[in-house]
């Protein structure tokens, strides 16, 4: 068995993170070409499977190829993307959708398609005769390697998986129980980075600040401590509070920074606002509010680190008062020292928002992003293509099932 890894530009964390614990029992060759790389071995006698993880800003550029592929070869999908929209993915023909822990779903299909195994693997979905059916679900510790030697990826270590909040724009607490990946694991994964040069250490957490955290909403100081001082002793620079393991406001403390100031190789610390309206913020489940920033900035900029604010402009339902209180929170947090990293609501498969349509984009952001160019950042205009564009395409994908039913390769 051949695994047909397809590759995109920019990182592959996801997956590295899916073959990483297969690898070294199977051949995975990365594809750009997965159609015709596929059929290439075929030609020779090899049994393939191919391998999607996707987000579902890729999932709109790729999915046509996607029912081309899947309607000769066996595909499995994995990713964000899968996990908030399956079935979409199976009418479009996929085999094998991994709504779960890819840890244990991508074995079991391997041992399924090499037909050692007539179990239906756990944490996935496929579609038989017309009918979703679904493995167990299983939650694995965060013991696997999250590097990939067979496709040179070394992405963020992933420290925290699943959430203890519950935002509606974000899908990451529906990963199951908050698991977090213990501390010699991450100690072997550091020095193998460090080995191979790359000294930045960076984490993926969907809250840097809580890892270990016995409760998941407060802060483990002991525990951050002894992850910053392992990668430090093992000849890493840590990262941690930044991107990709922003933090949230409530744990920007005087205590957590005097007691990891000195630990961190980061001089930004980012956790999100996401809008100034009250009503908002109860709407999106955020569980704090404005104050709540202003006193995290306020401790950051006490402590040297430069703030960084995540804003969402176009959440579902904002109006012009929303936009203004926002606007003017903004101003006041840049007046404080921090930068502003605005974005545009993006509709998301299997989160709370999914299906609201955006606000329209409202001038007041534009003006501000201008007056205060050198303090603000992000890519939120391209935000907004994307997401109309994500729209556009669950309207052609729906027009698409409407005239035709793929059917996805069963061997």
């Amino acid at each position: 068995m051949i695994l047909l890894a397809r590759v995109f530009e920019g990182p592959n964390n996801g997956l590295a993170y899916a073959v990483a614990p297969v690898e070294d029992k199977y051949k995975v060759i990365p594809t750009r070409d997965p159609l015709l790389d596929a059929a290439n071995l075929y030609a020779k006698g090899e049994k393939v499977l191919i391998l999607y993880s996707l987000s579902t800003p890729i999932f709109v550029e790729i999915w046509r190829e996607l029912i081309a592929v899947a309607g000769r070869f066996p595909v499995v999908v994995g990713g964000p993307h899968a996990a908030g929209d399956p079935v979409t993915l199976l009418k479009l023909g996929v085999k094998y959708v991994v709504v779960g822990d890819g840890e244990v779903a991508l074995p079991a299909i391997i041992e399924k398609e090499e037909g050692l195994s007539d179990e239906m693997p756990p944490n996935v979905l496929i579609m038989e005769d017309g009918k979703v059916k679904a493995g167990r679900r299983v939650y694995t510790e965060l013991v696997y390697k999250t590097y990939s030697e067979a496709l040179g990826a070394y992405p963020p270590i992933e420290i925290m998986r699943s959430c203890g909040y519950r935002c509606a724009f974000c899908q990451t607490w529906a990963q199951g129980p908050v698991r977090y990946r213990p501390l010699e694991k991450v100690e072997e994964m550091v020095k193998v980075y460090v080995k191979k040069g790359r000294r930045e250490i960076r984490f993926i957490a969907p809250v840097g600040f809580l890892y270990q955290s016995k409760d998941g909403k407060t802060p483990n100081i002991d525990a951050l401590i002894s992850l910053l001082k392992t990668v430090r002793e093992a000849g890493g620079l840590p990262f941690l509070g930044t991107f990709p393991s922003e933090t949230r406001p409530e744990t920007v403390t005087r205590d957590v920074l005097s007691a990891l100031k000195n630990l961190l190789a980061n001089r930004r610390l980012s956790f999100g606002l996401q809008t100034a309206s009250e009503r908002l913020l109860k709407l999106a489940k955020r569980g704090h509010d404005v104050a709540t920033v202003e006193e995290a900035v306020a401790t950051a900029r006490a402590f040297g680190f430069t703030p960084v604010v995540d804003i969402i402009a176009g959440l579902p339902g904002e109006d012009e008062e929303d936009v203004v209180a926002t606007v003017k929170t903004m101003e006041r947090l840049v007046s404080m020292g921090a930068r502003i990293r605005m974005h545009y609501f993006i509709p998301l498969p299997g989160t709370p928002l999914w299906g609201r349509e955006p606000s329209p984009p409202h001038r007041l952001y534009t003006e501000f992003a201008k007056r205060y160019r050198k303090k603000v950042e992000g890519y939120w205009e391209e935000q907004i293509q994307l997401s109309r564009r994500i729209i556009e395409t669950y309207r052609q994908i729906s027009g698409y099932l409407s005239r035709t039913t793929p059917i996805s390769k069963a061997s």
